[in-house]
């Protein structure tokens, strides 16, 4: 009798269990159909349109070989592979098994998951047939890629992508059908470093810079603050929504306040050590960010995880940018990617920094676990007008699975929150329109 009564108990559970699940199942649905009417503003891309993809043949590797996905491979053991002169057959022969062993990635379902958005595809997994079949469509498909962006473009609902030209830092002419610029602030960081770069025949906009001010050259630290300064100003009158540093990928976060004095003697010295070189690199990135505060430009800043095969790994560590907060409060920083692995440290600043906002780009690519987490841990801290997202890809395909990796993240965490009594579908639905719009449009001044 006993036995019969605690398989009865047990079978309640277990029913009560799928009920609850049941129900979590049908909140994320409608999360979901919520989140996808939203016009997303997209706070961080590197899309890449070059004028002559029409001429090249385009096909899945060569598409996988710019994105994160590739990285896993190398990783499990794969080769660097020339996309374009090698068959298919044989691309597939050489990396094949080590793209299966990436299977279990966020990288992986994430690129997968643009592949269903964007083309239909139906598998759950990349087969040697199925390879070949999207390759056939990509080379179709590219030989418009600007309309096939289009396309691709508004099947995800974006209103527009924060452009990243890490390539052509001092472009500051986009396409606004599509991107909004950000000015990337690396240069002015590393060429602060060389006094001896020709800037006047190699920016664009020098000659405009000499008619406006009469300098001709660069010849001091002044030369190069005032170029810098009109630099910033022109990028804002065309548009900037902000500015961004990635410097991680070649050095600490970590910038020394560096006295301007001291800076004019290490920019007269001949050669320098690194250690100057660094303290100009610190000199300089503390004067942009004092401009960021004057000119409404938040600052957006890589933190944690290094893309790739190989880095100096807490070049990124969030805790080292404690003092820039400290020092620059009228400046708003956006803190990307979670600060990856650190996520604890990320969440803390913007909990205690109101000039600090916590952005999600890429993190549900690097791992969709630990982005579930890192949102219910930030929602548990932060405000929720202070969270943003991103898409951080170079090309539309793996943008649109970015986007539906965040969304699914989002919504999930949300629903979750919802059946643990936490939260009520009418907040929900105002974080999801934060997340993905509103508090871009707030934080980037994008009202107007």
């Amino acid at each position: 009798m006993k036995s019969v009564y605690l398989f009865f108990i047990t079978m309640c559970f277990c029913y009560l269990a799928s009920l609850t699940v049941s129900s979590q199942n049908s909140t994320i649905e409608r999360l979901m159909e919520y989140a996808n009417e939203i016009k997303i503003i997209n706070t961080h891309e590197h899309q890449i349109m070059p004028k002559k993809l029409d001429n090249t043949n385009y096909n899945f590797w060569m598409v996988l070989n710019r994105s994160y996905l590739k990285a896993d491979i190398i990783s499990a053991g794969g080769s660097h592979f020339n996309e374009n002169n090698t068959g298919l057959d044989e691309l597939w022969q050489q990396n094949g098994k080590y793209l299966e062993f990436t299977e279990n990635t966020s990288y992986y379902l994430h690129f997968l998951e643009g592949m269903k958005k964007c083309y239909g595809y139906n598998e759950n997994t990349f087969t040697r047939e199925g390879v070949e079949h999207l390759s056939e469509q990509i080379a179709k498909k590219y030989t418009n890629y600007i309309d096939w962006f289009d396309a691709c473009f508004n099947k995800s609902n974006f209103q527009t992508m924060f452009l990243d030209q890490y390539w052509s830092p001092h472009n500051l002419d986009v396409d606004k059908k599509y991107f909004t610029l950000i000015f990337h602030a690396n240069k002015l960081i590393n060429d602060i470093s060389n006094p001896g770069r020709n800037y006047r025949n190699t920016e664009k906009y020098f000659p405009l810079f000499t008619e406006e001010s009469g300098r001709t050259d660069i010849n001091s630290l002044t030369d190069y603050l005032l170029y810098s300064d009109y630099l910033l100003r022109k990028a804002k009158e065309k548009g900037a929504a902000g500015i961004k540093n990635s410097m991680a990928y070649q050095r600490s976060v970590y910038y020394e306040n560096i006295s301007l004095e001291r800076a004019m003697e290490l920019f007269d010295k001949p050669g320098g050590s690194q250690n100057e070189k660094k303290e100009l690199q610190d000199f300089m990135f503390h004067w942009i960010l004092e401009k960021a505060g004057e000119y409404k430009l938040p600052v957006q800043i890589h933190t944690g995880y290094l893309a790739g095969n190989g880095n100096q790994l807490d070049n990124g560590h969030p805790a080292k940018l404690n003092n820039l907060f400290l020092q620059h409060p009228d400046t708003k920083f956006d803190l990307f990617h979670g600060g990856f692995p650190w996520t604890g440290e990320f969440i803390a600043f913007g909990k205690m920094f109101p000039n600090v906002y916590l952005n999600l780009v890429w993190l549900p690519q690097i791992s969709r676990k630990r982005a579930l987490i890192t949102l219910h841990e930030i929602l548990d801290c932060v405000p929720y007008n202070k969270i943003l997202w991103g898409g951080d890809c170079h090309y539309i395909e793996e943008s649109a699975g970015s986007l539906e990796f965040g969304k699914q993240v989002v919504c999930e965490v949300l629903a979750e929150r919802i059946s643990n009594g936490q939260l009520n579908e009418v907040t929900a639905k105002k974080i999801i329109s934060a997340i993905f719009r509103d508090n871009a449009i707030e934080l980037f001044n994008l009202k107007d």
